[in-house]
C-alpha cells in the first residue's frame, strides 16, 4: 500500500502481512468491564483477565514505526496491552526533546496542501480534509494488535506538546499552520495549555468542533476492533470538563454503532490519576485508597524513565498485589522499518515484567481481595480467598501473616520476581498468626494454596 504524506509530496512505502479481520471473528461486546468484579476486565466472551502492559511512544506515528515487529515482541513475552499515541500535533518533533530518536516523522490525521506555509515552512493543514493513509494505517493497526491478542488504549490527541514553547509553533492547531482560521491560543500566551480558551478547553468552540470531527473520523474507522479503549488527551492538566465532554462524545457516536468502547476517566483512571510514584508502599497506598472507585486502576508509569530497573519492578508487583494493573512506558523498543533493531537495553527489565505476567495468568486475581489485614507484621501485601493467598514482600525478610480464613492444610511456596522461579513446597498449619521468613533481603512472593 502507498501511503501520501501531503507535505512536500513526502512518499513513504509501508508493507503489511496482514489476515482474518476482527469483523470474522464472533464476539458479544469489546473488552470491557469484569461483571462480577468491577477491578478487572472481561474478555469478548465474558472471560476475566487483568492488564499487564508495554508501550513506547511512537507506535503508531512515526512513519519508520514497524509495529508488527513491536506486536510480536509483545505476544512473545505475553503482555497485552499497549498505550498508543494517534496524534501528536505536528509532523515532526524536532531534536533535544529527550526521546530515543530524533526527527522521525510524524503521519498526520490532515492534509497539507495549503495554500500558504505553515511555521515549518510545509504547507498548512486543512483540517477539513483527512489524510487517508493515517486511517488506512489506523486500520491495519488495530489489525494487527487484534491478531496477537493486544488491546490498545488508543489516544486520540497528545497534550504533552502543548506546554512546550517551542513546540507549539508546529501544532496543526497554531493559528499559523492551518487554513481553517482554528486558534488553539486565542489569548496569545504562546502556548496551547489555556484552560479557559486554549486547545483543551471549552472556551474555544471553533477548536472544539474541529476536535470532535477528528475523534468521530477515529471512532468510525475502528469501532469494529474489540480489542481497543479510549484515551482522549495525554497529560491535559487543563480542563477536566473538555475531556469529559469528549469522552461523552466517544460514548453518544456509539450508542448507533455494533460496539461501546470504554474510555479512560469515564470507565476508570490511569496514568497520574492512580499514582506517580515509585516507592511500593506509596503504590499499594496509593491504589488501596481508590478501590473506593469500585473500577480497574491501572498503575502507568508514564511521568517518568527510570533508569533502576529494580525500583520498576517493585513497584509493578506492589501494584498487581494491591488489586491493580500495569503499564509500563519504556525508552527500549524502537522498532524500525529502516534500520536494524537497536539493541534492548531494558532487556532485564522486559524479562522481569514477563515473569510478573506469566505469574499473573496462573492467579484468578478477580476472585481474591486485596487485604491490609491479613499482613500482622512485616512490610507486604497480600490478596487472597478462602483458597489461596499470594503476598509481596517488597524488601523480603520476615512477616506475620492471618491465615484463619484458610483450612488448616495448606502448602506453600516462594517465588522470585528476578528469575521467574519457585522454591520447592512446603507445609504449614493456618492459624491467627503465622510467621514467614524470606530466602534473603531481595523482593519475594509467597504463594499458599488450600491442600
Amino acid at each position: 500500500m502507498k501511503a501520501v504524506f501531503c507535505s512536500f509530496c513526502v512518499f513513504i512505502l509501508f508493507s503489511f502481512t496482514i489476515t482474518g479481520s476482527a469483523k470474522d471473528r464472533k464476539s458479544s461486546s469489546p473488552v470491557s468491564i469484569y461483571t462480577q468484579n468491577s477491578y478487572y476486565f472481561q474478555d469478548t466472551e465474558g472471560k476475566p483477565f487483568m492488564f499487564i502492559g508495554n508501550y513506547t511512544w511512537e507506535t503508531f506515528s512515526g512513519v519508520n514505526s514497524d509495529f508488527t515487529k513491536m506486536f510480536d515482541y509483545l505476544k512473545s513475552r505475553g503482555i497485552n496491552l499497549a498505550r498508543i499515541w494517534l496524534w501528536w500535533g505536528c509532523e515532526e518533533l524536532p531534536a533535544g526533546n529527550g526521546f530515543p530518536e530524533k526527527n522521525k516523522l510524524h503521519i498526520e490525521p490532515f492534509l497539507r496542501e495549503g495554500p500558504g506555509l505553515a511555521n515549518d515552512g510545509r504547507p498548512k493543514y486543512n483540517l477539513d480534509k483527512f489524510n487517508p493513509a493515517f486511517f488506512e494505517r489506523l486500520v491495519q493497526f488495530c489489525k494487527a494488535a487484534d491478531q496477537r491478542g493486544i488491546t490498545l488504549q488508543l489516544m486520540t490527541m497528545d497534550a504533552w506538546m502543548l506546554k512546550k514553547q517551542h513546540l507549539w509553533p508546529l501544532h496543526a492547531f497554531n493559528r499559523n499552520n492551518n487554513t481553517n482560521n482554528v486558534d488553539g491560543d486565542p489569548n496569545n500566551t504562546g502556548k496551547g495549555i489555556d484552560g479557559k480558551q486554549g486547545f483543551c478547553s471549552m472556551g474555544n468552540p471553533k477548536a472544539l468542533e474541529y476536535q470532535k470531527a477528528y475523534i468521530r473520523k477515529v471512532v468510525e474507522t475502528v469501532n469494529r476492533f474489540d480489542n481497543i479503549y479510549f484515551e482522549i488527551a495525554n497529560e491535559n492538566f487543563y480542563s477536566e470538563e473538555w475531556e469529559l465532554t469528549l469522552c461523552d462524545f466517544i460514548k453518544e457516536i456509539e450508542l448507533k454503532m455494533p460496539n461501546q468502547h470504554m474510555t479512560i476517566r469515564r470507565d476508570f483512571p490511569s496514568h497520574h490519576y492512580v499514582v506517580q510514584k515509585w516507592d511500593p508502599l506509596t503504590v499499594h497506598n496509593g491504589i488501596m485508597e481508590k478501590r473506593s472507585l469500585k473500577v480497574p486502576l491501572l498503575f502507568d508509569t508514564d511521568w517518568e524513565i527510570n533508569e533502576n530497573g529494580d525500583e520498576v519492578r517493585k513497584a509493578a508487583w506492589s501494584a498487581v498485589a494491591s488489586g491493580g494493573h500495569f503499564s509500563y512506558m519504556d525508552d527500549a523498543m524502537q522498532f524500525r522499518t529502516d534500520t536494524a533493531d537497536i539493541e534492548n537495553k531494558r532487556a532485564v527489565l522486559h524479562k522481569q515484567i514477563d515473569y510478573l505476567a506469566k505469574f499473573m495468568k496462573k492467579r484468578t486475581p478477580w476472585e481474591m481481595t486485596p487485604d491490609d489485614s491479613l499482613v500482622k507484621s512485616g512490610l507486604s501485601f497480600a490478596m487472597a480467598n478462602d483458597k489461596e493467598l499470594f503476598a509481596y514482600l517488597p524488601a523480603g525478610g520476615e512477616i506475620s501473616l492471618d491465615l484463619s480464613d484458610m483450612k488448616s492444610k495448606m502448602v506453600a511456596k516462594w517465588y522470585n520476581p528476578l528469575n521467574g522461579k519457585f522454591s520447592k513446597d512446603f507445609r504449614i498449619m493456618g492459624k491467627p498468626e503465622t510467621v514467614f521468613l524470606a530466602p534473603d533481603v531481595n523482593d519475594w512472593v509467597l504463594i499458599i494454596k488450600v491442600k
